[in-house]
């Protein structure tokens, strides 16, 4: 059984929200009243990052200087390095932008991980632009990076089991569409919600725990793996029914 993992970045590799960072540091005034349109609703991710990112005034070196203080989890090099060892590749599948995530990444040995994010743009005159090679039409969040189709779009042929890491509302999609979901934060609430299997974390340390304890030959599928579902739970409409006859220690779940 071949497995592909997904790992958003800001919150859950990156300790911190990168975007924010730097909107925060080399924002014109104006970047909180978008944000505060998409929480509110009224526009999709993709619209507001993309004019949150028009409004960043600062040359490159000014970026490279910030996005080189940024702190990613301590336990994620282990964890790139165990899947490795079992021949799993790790995706960053995130909302946020390429240029920040492989330039975090790199600093720690790991600008090799494949990216999935939206694409920051160098214009003239220090300013920027974001592109959204990631998007989809179908996308119920308007997400400048639609998860749950970068999901499916890199899942291959044969027989896989797909897990994802995740903090929050950008996870939300691609947790309905994964076989396992290692939950924190929001994501963690949104699990428990909407009755889909999980597992809780704090951090890469204990994600790369679990999977050594429950996943030990990393070959026999979900099948190791004990679920609980309670009666109506939601599993997401494209899991794969075999997990209904796992079993993973009822604290998992609500």
């Amino acid at each position: 059984m071949a497995y592909r993992i997904y790992c958003d970045f800001d919150g859950t590799i990156a300790t911190s929200d990168v975007t924010d960072v730097l909107l925060e540091a080399f924002a014109a005034p104006g970047w909180r009243d978008i944000e505060a349109q998409w929480q509110a609703g009224l526009i999709g991710s993709a619209d507001c990052m993309a004019r949150q990112v028009a409004l960043l005034h600062c040359s490159r070196p000014a970026l490279d200087r910030l996005l080189d203080s940024i702190d990613i989890d301590p336990g994620f090099v282990d964890f790139v390095a165990f899947c490795r060892d079992h021949d799993i590749e790790p995706t960053i599948v995130s909302d946020g932008l390429d240029y920040a995530i492989r330039r975090i990444l790199s600093r720690r040995g790991l600008g090799d991980l494949p990216v999935i994010a939206n694409r920051l743009m160098f214009l003239a005159e220090d300013r920027h632009a974001m592109l959204s090679p990631y998007a989809s039409t179908a996308c119920r969040s308007a997400a400048g990076t639609c998860k749950c189709e970068a999901v499916r779009a890199t899942g291959g042929a044969g027989p896989h089991t797909t897990i994802l890491v995740g903090d929050g509302r950008s996870d939300y999609c691609a947790a309905g569409a994964v076989d396992l979901v290692f939950a924190k934060a929001g994501l963690l609430e949104h699990c428990q919600a909407s009755g889909i299997v999980h597992l809780p974390y704090r951090d890469f340390a204990e994600v790369t725990q679990l999977l050594a304890e429950r996943l030990p030959s990393l070959g026999a599928g979900l099948a190791g793996l004990a679920v609980q579902v309670p009666d109506g739970a939601f599993l997401g409409q494209e899991k794969h029914t075999g997990l209904l006859e796992t079993c993973i220690p009822a604290r998992v779940l609500p």
